[in-house]
């Protein structure tokens, strides 16, 4: 078939395929009915039956092989052919993966954990671990946080083996390795970033810890070096607990229910760049059976895009739909006479780069002065401690991510379940104590990325890398502002309408004027 019917042809059939897919998998997540699940299941399977065929992957590696490609055909085919090269499998072998993953995703969605024999939700197992002080309590929060991870990890683990054996079967080491190769890094590069950042921010966090651990410690009655992961404010030691005397509940309480949207949309108005649509197609706030965590979908690669969030009142919420949109408003400028397959993010990385560039938002004292008009007494106030706020949840998150990162890939080298070596990691990178009773638990399998979205997560710390990055040079273009119009023009022009056009490197290096540069986040945070 000659290249331009046959590209026609294959963005049609691949857009239809992905719209169904994408539309079961949100019908699953807002209501977590049966029935869904099931369309899930097969919306899934005929996705990945198309990308699985022999022939169509011979055309397009055949077609990558010839010189008359152009720059936009060329990268099309590069694309398909990465999308492809994880389906070239036998259908039962396809079957078995959707399947599983389809399980876990039931669980994921529907299970709750329990305190004291009542069911609880995630939301709040995280009030208890923000706000309270009763140490008992906080500590029947964090376990019931971890409950899930014995129901998924048989399952999970099962998977992972599968996910493996389909790697070798096409020729890679292990699923972890494929995906990497896949996603257009190098192993070792990104092996060497994470390794990297952690031994370059290793001092800085260590003393950051201390004084987070001195703060909480004196807030519930402990000892500093007798703190334990339920004594943090998150299920993971993912957020830096609040150490300043500063509330930030004081901005958001008594202003209604939908206050997070209202200064979301404020901000991205401030910038040009209107929510408002994608706020009404989005489901927003929590119901029983509904997806606990938040996440956005482009529906159908032409403009229907859609958030899925828990909201509540609060700074954590803030952040989270401030993050949501980031991504949202990227899908939504996208150049829709782009190719389908090229209308998506350059990479994963960069539109993590963009949500958490706004969702840092929801803890900068010019954000609470511009948007939520707070007085000038408060904006003083916030400007003398919450830079420090930033700098400990910046820490906190990338040590973290890179943890969590180090241990996936162990996980998919070994196919171990290693719960000790998990709160090695805990000790080692997080400098946690760890529970002597939760050593051969399988708390690790609690956190939903890895059953969900497998070799995702160092995406995460090249966004935050990324994220700097962003704001270096968009405060070197304004001097030092960063919610304008000319900025907001700058994402779109420069970030969101290229889509997949370009490769991730060569995307940013056009957009910023240089190539990926992980030291903007380093000097950042570095105070």
């Amino acid at each position: 078939m000659e290249k331009t019917a046959f590209l026609r042809e294959l963005n049609e059939t691949l857009r239809t395929l992905y719209t169904r897919s994408s539309t079961a998998n949100w019908n699953l997540a807002t209501t977590g009915k049966d029935e869904f699940a099931a369309a899930c299941e097969q919306a899934d399977l005929e996705l990945r039956l198309f990308l699985a065929d022999r022939n169509r992957f011979d055309t397009i590696n055949t077609m990558l092989a010839g010189s008359d490609l152009n720059e936009l055909e060329r990268r099309q085919f590069v694309v398909a052919h990465n999308m492809m090269v994880e389906n070239q499998l036998d259908k039962e072998t396809l079957q078995q993966l959707v399947s599983k993953q389809i399980a876990l995703q039931e669980i994921v969605t529907k299970f709750r954990g329990t305190i004291d024999g009542k069911e609880v939700n995630n939301k709040q197992i995280e009030e208890i671990l923000r706000s309270s002080t009763d140490n008992d309590l906080r500590k029947k929060a964090w376990v019931a946080s971890k409950q899930v991870g014995a129901v998924l990890e048989p399952k999970l683990m099962d998977l992972i083996k599968l996910r493996n054996d389909s790697a070798v079967k096409l020729g890679y080491a292990n699923y972890y390795e494929m995906e990497i190769e896949l996603q257009e890094f190098d192993s070792s590069w990104l092996c060497g970033i994470l390794t990297t950042y952690r031994q370059q921010t290793d001092v800085l966090f260590r003393r950051v810890k201390d004084a987070i651990d001195e703060a909480v410690g004196k807030r519930l009655g402990v000892e500093p070096d007798r703190l334990m992961p339920w004594h943090m404010s998150d299920m993971f030691f993912q957020e830096a607990p609040r150490t300043t005397q500063t509330d930030l509940a004081i901005f958001y309480e008594g202003k209604g229910d939908h206050v997070v949207e209202g200064f979301a949309t404020a901000t991205y108005d401030s910038i040009g760049l209107d929510i408002r649509d994608i706020l009404k197609r989005s489901d927003l706030y929590e119901r029983p059976s509904k997806d606990q965590h938040a996440f956005t979908t482009h529906l159908d690669r032409q403009g229907d895009v859609r958030v899925l969030a828990n909201l509540r009142p609060n700074e954590t919420e803030m952040e989270t739909l401030l993050h949501e949109m980031g991504h949202a408003t990227y899908d939504k400028h996208l150049d829709f006479s782009l190719p389908a397959l090229l209308r998506a993010a350059a990479h994963t990385f960069t539109t993590e780069a963009v949500a958490m560039f706004f969702g840092r938002m929801a803890r900068s004292p010019e954000w609470y002065r511009q948007i939520v008009g707070i007085d000038e007494a408060s904006y003083h106030k916030l400007q003398g401690e919450l830079p420090t706020a930033i700098r400990d949840q910046m820490l906190v998150s990338t040590r973290w991510i890179t943890h969590f990162a180090l241990f996936e890939r162990e996980l998919y080298r070994t196919e171990v379940s290693d719960s000790r070596r998990w709160y090695q990691g805990v000790r080692d990178i997080q400098y946690l104590n760890v529970p002597e009773e939760r050593l051969d638990q399988p708390d690790w399998a609690a956190k939903y990325h890895f059953a969900m979205a497998p070799v995702y997560y160092h995406n995460y710390l090249l966004g935050e890398m990324l994220a700097s990055q962003f704001d270096h040079a968009l405060r070197a273009r304004s001097g030092g502002e960063v919610l304008t119009t000319e900025n907001g023009r700058w994402f779109v022009n420069s970030v969101f309408t290229p889509g997949a056009r370009y490769p991730w490197n060569s995307m940013i290096e056009r957009a910023t004027g240089e190539p990926l540069n992980p030291t903007y986040l380093v000097q950042q945070f570095n105070y």
